[in-house]
């Protein structure tokens, strides 16, 4: 659950800050399309309503799988290369956008009629007609990612990106030389899934499975905690310097300001 000011908020922040960078795609509240709350036409809708100091969304999106949105009556059927170009036709609609940043494929082992070759052929074509300035992949290995990668050259398109897990807690992308093999190719690493679910956090560590959460429930099992206590260590105790030193500024902000505080009242 999320109530619409909070989104809106957060993108005002996100977006006067210097940071732009949304990632979606269109099966992220898929469900919701109805009431106009999808993923997508939440940009749309944060975007119209946009203070004028923020910046232009940068945009990142996903094909989805198109048996799943099949099966979930989100899309039609979809095949061949024009499939790819009507689904960011169908996404850029809903966000209210003229074209994207980046166009992702996800999962390499997606069963697509037509094959990968229509889907490179389907990027071109999306790259061609403005629809987005990038495409990229997502949980595609070294193998898969250099195939795709040959295909997408022969038709006049560079691949940009691979988006794949990778978190503190979660390095399996450096040790199976994935990230090696991306920047050899030209690839940027995307890393998705920085907080890995909660454990990269340091919410939840060995001493307190449970996160303080009200229920109790230990939210990973104690072996697994335990073989991150260090890393959570060291995040606690970088949590207490970054409070403080936040705290400090915040304090001396006032000072300049020449703010002490409400009026203080004696009672005799």
């Amino acid at each position: 659950m999320f109530l619409a000011g909070d989104m809106q908020a957060a993108y005002n922040t996100l977006t006067q800050a210097g940071l732009p960078f949304l990632f979606t795609s269109e099966t992220f509240g898929a469900s919701s399309r109805n009431s106009k709350l999808s993923a997508e036409q939440v940009i749309a809708r944060c975007s119209e309503e946009a203070t004028q100091d923020s910046m232009d969304p940068i945009i990142a999106g996903t094909f989805a799988n198109p048996w799943i949105s099949l099966l979930k009556r989100s899309s039609g059927l979809r095949y061949g290369a024009q499939g790819v170009v009507s689904a960011l036709e169908a996404s850029c609609e809903r966000m209210d956008q003229t074209g994207i940043e980046l166009y992702q494929i996800g999962g390499s082992k997606l069963f697509y009629p037509g094959g990968s070759g229509a889907i490179a052929t389907g990027l071109a074509k999306a790259v061609d007609l403005g629809l987005c300035n990038h495409v990229g992949v997502s949980n595609y290995s070294s193998r898969k990612m250099r195939s795709f990668s040959r295909k997408l050259g022969k038709r006049g398109v560079q691949l940009t990106s691979n988006q794949f897990d990778f978190s503190l807690t979660n390095r399996k992308a450096l040790k199976s030389g994935l990230i090696k093999s991306c920047k050899a190719q030209g690839v940027i690493p995307f890393a998705s899934n920085p907080l890995d679910n909660g454990l990269a956090t340091g919410i939840y560590t060995s001493s307190n499975p449970s996160g303080s959460e009200a229920d109790g429930r230990f939210q990973y099992p104690l072996k697994v905690l335990d073989k991150w206590a260090e890393l959570h260590s060291v995040q606690e105790a970088l949590a207490v310097r970054v409070k403080t030193r936040v705290q400090r500024t915040s304090m001396e902000d006032r000072e300049f300001r020449g703010y002490r505080g409400p009026p203080v009242s004696f009672s005799v």
